[in-house]
């Protein structure tokens, strides 16, 4: 046997090694699925990593790049893992094209510790090498953190979806200032008794509500952003059944004060965007349970495309 023939064996047995490290870890601690990828296609991804939750498929994908080597870390506790520029070159792209995460992983074929990075961190990439932080470990608890690098366009897709009209956001084509012209739309909100679901419980607009959009210490812009979205509201309320809201958990023992609709608006004059309004539900010993709008925001602000902040 040649000694380029017996190096490569032991390159493929190492390579598997690091691989079998990964599936054993996605499969027992986290509780995934794990995909292998051909090694003939060497396109920077060896395999993938389907999220699931109780044993149901979240719609989460991780693209999983994995290195088992004996390098050590230098004395920031980083382990550069090198890749030949060309290669390291055309896999940049290939990670930023896929939707969903892109994580290398390091596997130590001794300890068989394992260590991954974001390979979307252009702080995680040099000339010819991924530099991988020894502090994050491959492990159960790392399951949380690379969820969040998938997004969130797995839940938006199947968020309600509405499209509104260019009518209205009547209030937005008056010459006044816009907080002005939102007041009055937003008083008008409360004079239409908008009842949840089209026949469920009315939906009242408080001074207390306007309050809370506008309060100090709240930024403008953000104030600004609510006032252009009271336009979203009426179809958003009439189109969502009681039994739809959804609870904003609160601290333990504490009742539930709060509750919130979300929908992916398509807007005449804008992007589409995800709309989240939350309302404030009390019981009344008289009147039952009494809801009114507390706010209105884009929970995807200062979110890149893929919905990762």
């Amino acid at each position: 046997m040649s000694k380029n023939l017996a190096m490569s064996m032991e390159k493929q047995k190492r390579g598997q090694l690091g691989v079998n490290v990964v599936e054993r870890i996605v499969l027992q601690d986290w509780r995934g699925r794990w995909q292998p990828i051909d090694s003939v296609n060497d396109d920077g991804v060896d395999g993938l990593i389907f999220m699931e939750s109780r044993g149901v498929p979240t719609g989460q994908i991780v693209f999983v790049q994995v290195k088992c080597t004996s390098k050590k870390p230098r004395s920031d506790g980083v382990v550069a893992v090198a890749i030949k520029r060309e290669k390291l070159t055309m896999n940049i792209e290939r990670w930023r094209r896929v939707v969903g995460a892109a994580i290398l992983v390091h596997v130590n074929p001794v300890t068989l510790k394992a260590y991954w990075v974001n390979l979307r961190d252009e702080n995680a990439i040099g000339n010819t090498q991924v530099l991988v932080p020894s502090e994050n470990i491959f492990n159960k608890s790392s399951r949380k953190e690379i969820s969040k690098l998938c997004g969130t366009i797995h839940r938006d897709l199947l968020i309600k979806k509405l499209t509104t009209k260019g009518s209205d956001f009547p209030y937005l084509k008056e010459k006044e200032h816009i907080q002005v012209c939102a007041r009055k739309y937003y008083k008008k909100l409360d004079s239409l008794a908008l009842r949840i679901g089209g026949n469920g419980p009315v939906v009242r607009f408080t001074k207390e509500g306007w309050g809370h959009i506008t309060r100090f210490g709240r930024a403008r812009l953000t104030q600004l952003q609510s006032f252009q979205l009271l336009g979203v509201v009426k179809e958003m309320i009439e189109s969502t059944n009681e039994s739809e809201l959804r609870e904003i958990k609160p601290e333990t023992g504490c009742p539930v004060e709060f509750v919130y609709l979300m929908a992916a608006i398509s807007f005449p004059h804008r992007q589409t965007a995800v709309v989240k309004i939350i309302l404030w539900r009390r019981q009344d010993s008289v009147n039952g349970t009494n809801y009114s709008f507390r706010t209105i925001y884009e929970p995807r602000r200062r979110h890149d495309v893929l919905g990762v902040r």
